[in-house]
């Protein structure tokens, strides 16, 4: 039994190290990506993986009032929410922009008129995807407009937008160092256990090696108990 378990225990250890190889590079390509020039937004997207962490400006008007505050943590640990706001293209086209972090106290826009911004405005920043309800957070909650997780399409359905860009933009940071909302809130970091997890798969092999050994040698020594 210690010989096929051995070879699966080693198995699974290469198989993250391949991973662990697969995230490294992935990391590199996305942190060049992020790095270069940004381009104008393109009216349609087949591959948004190819976008992801792209930096792009699009230009049009926001819609405060569908405004949609995302829960999340700020700098320095603080609560508070993200604003998804979308705006409108000259071209009759919705796209749901990250405009960035404000306090707990701020979330209600009648406490940060400053902000409210109606004219025409061009915004750069980062192209992000929805992503999934973390295991033990909340669902969100469209009919109080309160959202714990990024949910795309079910922010156009609860604003009744049609026509929206498959992909968020997460606004970049301002001019104005400490200005609401704090924009700027992309980091190319991507979770990567591969390393912990080749570790403990060649670790429980040893493991079983060293068993094995001290089993073989305590049978070897035993007396023989035949008379």
């Amino acid at each position: 039994m210690t010989i096929p378990l051995l070879v699966v225990l080693c198995l699974l250890g290469n198989w993250q190290v391949d991973r662990l190889n697969w995230k490294l590079d992935l990391t590199q390509k996305l942190d060049q990506r992020y790095h270069l020039p940004p381009v104008a937004l393109p009216d349609s997207i087949t591959t948004p993986d190819d976008w992801l962490y792209r930096h792009v400006t699009v230009s049009g008007r926001f819609l405060h009032m569908r405004e949609m505050p995302l829960y999340g943590v700020g700098p320095n640990g603080r609560p508070g929410y993200d604003l998804f706001t979308p705006l409108i293209t000259s071209a009759g086209k919705y796209v749901i922009i990250n405009r960035g972090w404000v306090p707990e106290d701020l979330k209600e826009p009648s406490t940060r008129p400053d902000t409210i911004k109606s004219g025409p405005i061009q915004i750069t920043g980062v192209l992000r995807k929805s992503w999934r309800k973390e295991r033990f957070a909340p669902e969100n909650d469209l009919d109080r407009n309160l959202w714990y997780f990024g949910d795309l399409n079910a922010m156009a359905q609860a604003q009744e937008l049609s026509d929206v860009f498959p992909m968020f933009v997460y606004a970049d940071e301002g001019t104005e160092p400490g200005q609401y909302p704090v924009g700027g809130r992309t980091r190319v970091q991507l979770v990567n256990n591969h390393l912990d997890y080749a570790m403990t798969w060649y670790g429980l092999a040893i493991v079983l090696l060293v068993i094995y050994v001290i089993s073989s040698l305590h049978k070897v020594e035993r007396p023989d108990d035949h008379f």
